[in-house]
């Protein structure tokens, strides 16, 4: 099963940096309650892109920010962090409803790279779950990076995701209390019921400060548009009868002027529960003849899908250690993914349904230095070290009492292994510098040199030991593991010029660097069975073939305005690879093949204040992925290429009452092998009242409004990348129909 491109992480947090600057709220005059989408602000302070505090009007980048008020006012209206994002920023794919996975959704057409508070939610194996991971209640604000920034090492070739979450240091002084609550449905039927609670308590104190909350919700059926019953998602799975649990805390102590600690946790567990499920046929006679294949109810399995977290999270910072700042932070993400029972089979053990389940343990250390020798000249330097430590197995079912149910009842009759251990090192230094050469021009550059040990474990075939279990053989011989270490020296440089006190101009380039996914190499082998054993032909393994590295280049000239009436953003972006990542649809296996791979597009967006409290928007992005084919440049797989969109609202405010009607367009695509995602059109109607004298907000939403029928952008790669193990109508998930939300929020 495809769980997502597995990308070697490198990062280093930029929460504590946060700290440093008390500027760090000055996103919260962004957006009116959430009427318009989020602004440039050129006078923001962020942090995510250069790694320390500076204003979004010397970064020689493309930065959004999307702050909580209008995470707020989107997510108590019904929808997820995914599609907050892909609403608000330009680049940043669009959303599939109701899909658990984020898999191929990316930032300019590559890979994006998702932090929460400096912790990596990437691992050696990503998943694609990183947006499975936080309520919308904790989150402060989001910082996107377009494009690769290589101050941030692996696995940041399309940009950067930074989720910030909540603290006791942001909120008004003393002890405060919010609570909301909160039901959706579309009224397909009386399990089409959605449910979400939340509370936080928070205290800010002159030394001390702290915040701990609870929130969660439960889902019920999805339903299309016209009323129909969604296909429940065997790959990797949704949102449908899921239920979350996301327990925060953090606590901070001001020692003095210039140093604070900072400590936080969070617990998530966030799993499905269904009792619908995709029935196969009796003994599974929907693979020869698909129109028997069903969304039944009757389902029950002893295994099911889940992403459980807990993270741990430490910041240390002196505003004056030897005349600098310093930041010194430790993390650690323990993370367990559940995978739906998947059909699989080999000529050893013929067809049997398996259900997979993965580990990390995720530690990193880092530390960095800010100075500043001179006025104008500001330098960011300091080392990254940290390890990840994966391991996989799989429940392997009674294949019997599947078959007599059609699939519709899984039990566990053993556990097997299903990828190769796999420990991941990294230890990199990196250093950036900003200078201010005229009153009106800013030069940025910066360097990182990472070094990455990778060890895999011996591990015997997958099939072989689900055959050993199933008693067709007693023994194998394991695929001999190893070692293999990367490093890569990555730069760039930039230029931001202002034109005014409201515009500027500026340019960048930069490199990324990236690993493809080494427990879907490593680990496959063929195998002879004789005398009740197996012996190994021949196998992908380290000593042989090596895993390579992939490293793109990324240039963008872009122009940004914003005098609080009018704001205006636009970039043009060009990046590129020696080297492309390929598919196995037989095998879901991937290698790395010497063929070019470009990715290049415009993004923006723009919008207007009126003085009547009437506002309105645009944004979108034209992007195209290509690969070198054999007579020249080719359309990549819709599997992981980027789709365009366009979109925009209209909104209107006053001191109670929130009101927007926004509609995206998604463009369609189609590949070199002639699959497409269908492109389609959604609008949406959101709102909300507050009754200031109770301190009390009511939010409602419409997704959908016009019941639109449409299959997701990750039904289309689905079907492309799995269409080759059955009947393609298996994968074609459609998005949720006419969608009703409610909710309400108060404050004490």
């Amino acid at each position: 099963m495809i769980e997502g491109r597995g990308v070697r992480v490198l990062l280093w947090t930029s929460v504590g940096l946060a700290a440093l600057s008390s500027g760090a709220g000055a996103q919260d005059n962004q957006t009116e309650q959430g009427a318009q989408s989020s602004a440039t602000n050129l006078e923001a302070i962020v942090v995510t892109g250069s790694r320390a505090p500076q204003q979004i009007s010397d970064t020689a980048k493309t930065i959004y920010v999307v702050d909580s008020k209008k995470i707020e006012f989107e997510a108590r209206s019904g929808k997820s962090l995914q599609q907050i994002l892909a609403d608000t920023v330009p680049s940043f794919d669009p959303a599939s409803a109701g899909a658990r996975t984020s898999y191929g959704q990316n930032l300019r057409g590559r890979t994006a790279l998702i932090l929460i508070d400096g912790v990596s939610m990437n691992s050696a194996r990503s998943l694609s779950r990183q947006f499975d991971s936080i309520d919308p209640f904790n989150i402060e604000r989001v910082e996107v990076l377009s494009g690769a920034t290589s101050i941030y090492g692996g696995n940041a070739t399309g940009g950067i995701i930074n989720v910030i979450t909540k603290k006791g240091k942001d909120a008004e002084p003393g002890f405060h209390v919010v609570a909301t609550g909160g039901m959706g449905s579309g009224f397909g039927g009386g399990k089409d019921l959605d449910r979400n609670v939340g509370a936080a308590v928070t205290y800010n104190g002159e030394a001390w400060d702290a915040r701990f909350s609870v929130s969660g919700n439960k889902t019920g059926a999805f339903y299309g548009g016209g009323g129909t019953l969604l296909i429940p998602d065997i790959t990797q799975t949704s949102t449908a009868f899921n239920q979350s649990l996301d327990l925060m805390g953090s606590l901070g102590f001001q020692i003095d002027d210039n140093r604070r600690l900072e400590l936080s946790g969070q617990y998530f567990d966030s799993k499905q529960e269904s009792e619908y499920g995709l029935y196969y046929g009796q003994f599974f006679a929907a693979l020869a003849n698909p129109s028997l294949f069903e969304t039944r109810s009757g389902y029950k399995s002893d295994f099911n899908p889940e992403t459980k977290r807990s993270m741990f999270n430490g910041t240390y910072t002196d505003d004056d250690f030897l005349g600098q700042q310093l930041l010194l932070q430790g993390a650690f993400r323990n993370e367990r993914l559940k995978f739906n029972p998947f059909p699989s089979s080999s000529s050893f053990t013929g067809s049997y349904f398996a259900g997979s389940s993965q580990d990390t343990d995720y530690y990193s250390v880092k530390a960095a230095l800010v100075a500043e020798p001179m006025d104008s000249l500001k330098i960011t330097y300091g080392i990254d070290a940290d390890r990840d430590s994966f391991t996989s197995r799989q429940n392997v079912f009674d294949l019997l009492t599947a078959a007599q149910t059609g699939g519709m009842d899984f039990r566990t009759i053993g556990v097997t292994g299903l990828y190769p251990a796999i420990d991941v090192s990294t230890v990199a230094g990196f250093a950036e510098a900003s200078y201010e050469a005229t009153d009106r021009l800013t030069l940025s550059g910066g360097l990182r040199y990472q070094f990455v040990n990778t060890e895999v474990s011996d591990f015997v075939g997958a099939a072989q030991q689900v055959a050993i279990l199933q008693g067709r053989a007693s023994s194998a011989a394991a695929i001999p593991g190893g070692e293999v270490n990367y490093d890569a020296m990555l730069v760039n440089a930039g230029a931001t010029y202002e034109l005014g006190p409201d515009q500027q101009v500026y340019g960048n380039f930069s490199q990324g660097f990236e690993l493809p996914d080494p427990a879907k190499y490593y680990g496959v082998g063929s195998y002879v069975l004789s005398g009740g054993g197996f012996n190994l032909v021949d196998s992908v393994n380290v000593g042989s073939s090596a895993l390579q590295a992939i490293k793109t280049n990324s240039m963008e000239v872009g122009y940004r305005f914003d005098d609080s009436k009018y704001n205006l953003q636009a970039a043009a972006f060009y990046s590129f690879s020696d080297k492309s990542i390929q598919l196995d649809r037989s095998t879901l296996a991937v290698d790395v093949v010497n063929r070019e791979r470009r990715v290049y597009g415009i993004e923006g967006s723009a919008g207007r204040k009126f003085d009547n409290g009437f506002n309105a928007g645009v944004l979108g992005q034209w992007v195209q992925t290509e690969v070198e084919g054999i007579n020249g440049w080719e359309n990549d797989t819709i599997g992981t290429a980027s789709v365009s969109k366009l979109g925009g609202y209209v909104g209107w405010s006053n001191d109670a009452l929130t009101l927007r009607f926004s509609g995206q367009h998604v463009f369609s695509l189609t590949d070199a092998d002639n699959f497409n995602i269908d492109g389609y059109t959604l609008f949406d109607l959101l709102g909300s009242y507050t009754f200031e004298n109770t301190k009390t907000t009511l939010n409602f939403g419409v997704q959908n409004v016009f019941d639109t029928q449409y299959t997701t952008v990750w039904g289309s790669r689905a079907k492309a990348l799995y269409g080759a193990l059955a009947d393609e109508s298996v994968f074609d998930y459609k998005g949720r129909g006419r969608t009703f939300a409610i909710s309400l929020t108060k404050t004490f």
